[in-house]
C-alpha cells in the first residue's frame, strides 16, 4: 500500500462480482492502480494470482476468500451463511475500517441486504436507495440521478423525502451539481396525482430543504426536466428494466430490419454507424460507474452486472469522491436535523 494511504483512502473491489468477472474487475484494478489508488482486492487464488501478474503494485493488498455469492443465492441467507464470500469480507472490510469503500458488480440483493446487516444504515435513516446517473438531454450538460432503483420496495412518504435528500447530496458532493432539481416520479404532474404515499411526499417534499420541481411522469425523465428522479425501489427497477428492454428491442429491430433490407438500405445503415455509436455511447452506464447504495454509515457502490474494466475503474474513481467528499456522514447530519425540526 502506497506509503501515506490511509484506511479511508482504500478500495475495496470484488473480483468474482459480475458477467465478466474476473477479468472486468482486474482491468478496473490495474486502470485505479496506475493512477496511484489504494486497491485491497478480495477473490479466488486464482483470481488474485491473475491480477498479480500484471504487475507489483505497492498500493494493492489482497484478500483471498473462498466462497462467491451468486444472483442465485437468497441474499439474506447467503450474507449469514457464505461469511468467507467476497461480498461479505468486502462490507466487513468497510464496517471495521480497513477500507474506505466496496465496489462490486455481484448480486444487488446481497449487496443491499449486507450493507443493512454489516455496514448498517446511518442514523435516523428509515431505508437505504440506490441511485444511478442515467442519460438525459439536460442542457446543464448533466444525466438524472434516479432513486431508488430496488435497495426498498416498500417506503412510506417520509422516506421519499430522504431519498431525495440523500440524492440532492450525492448529486452535489459527488457528481458536482449546483442545486439539483428533485422531482417525484408519479402518473401525472398534478399535485393530487398518484397514490396516498405518492400525494403525501409531495407535500413533505415542498417543504423540505430542497429544490423541489414537483411531480414527473416517466416519459419526460430524459429529457432535462429534473435532476434527480424520486420513487420506491418497486417502481424504480421496474421503470429501469423497462427502459433496458425498450432499448434492446430497438436496437435489434433495427438490426433485423437492416439484415432483411437491399443493398440500398445496408449502405445507408454503414453510412449511420457513427451515429449510431453515438446514441450507444449516451446511453453507456460505464461513464458513471455505478450506483451508490445511500443510507449508510458507509461506502458501497454497486456496479452493473455486465459492466467493463471502464465501468468498474470508474466505479472505484466514483466511490473515491464519496469518501473524500464525507457524503455518508452529510446525509446522516442532515437527515438527523431535519428529524429534530420536525420532532
Amino acid at each position: 500500500m502506497n506509503t501515506g494511504a490511509t484506511a479511508s483512502t482504500v478500495v475495496a473491489v470484488d473480483l468474482m462480482g459480475g458477467d465478466q468477472a474476473p477479468d472486468a474487475p482486474i482491468q478496473g484494478c490495474i486502470a485505479a492502480l496506475e493512477k496511484g489508488v489504494s486497491i485491497l482486492a478480495l477473490g479466488d487464488a486464482g483470481a488474485l494470482a491473475r491480477l498479480r501478474s500484471h504487475g507489483d503494485y505497492p498500493n494493492l493488498k489482497t484478500m483471498e476468500c473462498s466462497e462467491v455469492i451468486t444472483q442465485d443465492d437468497p441474499p439474506v441467507m447467503a450474507i449469514r451463511r457464505k461469511q468467507d464470500s467476497t461480498i461479505v469480507r468486502g462490507l466487513s472490510a468497510v464496517k471495521a475500517g480497513q477500507a474506505g469503500a466496496f465496489v462490486s458488480a455481484g448480486s444487488t440483493g446481497a449487496l443491499v441486504a449486507g450493507g443493512a446487516l454489516i455496514v448498517r444504515r446511518a442514523k435516523g435513516i428509515d431505508r437505504p436507495c440506490l441511485g444511478m446517473v442515467l442519460p438525459s438531454r439536460n442542457k446543464r450538460g448533466r444525466g438524472v440521478l434516479f432513486v431508488d432503483l430496488g435497495a426498498s420496495s416498500d417506503v412510506r412518504p417520509e422516506t421519499l423525502v430522504e431519498f431525495g435528500l440523500m440524492g440532492k447530496i450525492y448529486a452535489e458532493r459527488v457528481l458536482g451539481w449546483d442545486d439539483p432539481r428533485v422531482a417525484l416520479l408519479n402518473i401525472g404532474t398534478e399535485k393530487q396525482k398518484g397514490s396516498m404515499i405518492a400525494r403525501k411526499a409531495y407535500t413533505l417534499m415542498e417543504n423540505a430543504p430542497l429544490n423541489f420541481v414537483g411531480n414527473i411522469e416517466a416519459r419526460d425523465v430524459f429529457f432535462g426536466k429534473a435532476d434527480v428522479v424520486v420513487t420506491d425501489g418497486f417502481t424504480g427497477n421496474v421503470f429501469l428494466k423497462t427502459c433496458e428492454g425498450t432499448v434492446l428491442f430497438q436496437l435489434e429491430a433495427i438490426k433485423e430490419g437492416v439484415h432483411h433490407s437491399g443493398i440500398m438500405s445496408k449502405l445507408g445503415a454503414l453510412l449511420m454507424k457513427p451515429v449510431f455509436r453515438k446514441v450507444h455511447e449516451t446511453l453507456d452506464y460505464s461513464a458513471y460507474g455505478g450506483a451508490p447504495l445511500l443510507g449508510l454509515e458507509g461506502c458501497v457502490v454497486k456496479c452493473h452486472g455486465s459492466s467493463d474494466g471502464r465501468a468498474i475503474a470508474n466505479g472505484i474513481g466514483q466511490a473515491l469522491k464519496f469518501v473524500s467528499n464525507d457524503v455518508a456522514a452529510i446525509i446522516s447530519e442532515t437527515i438527523a436535523q431535519i428529524h429534530e425540526q420536525n420532532a
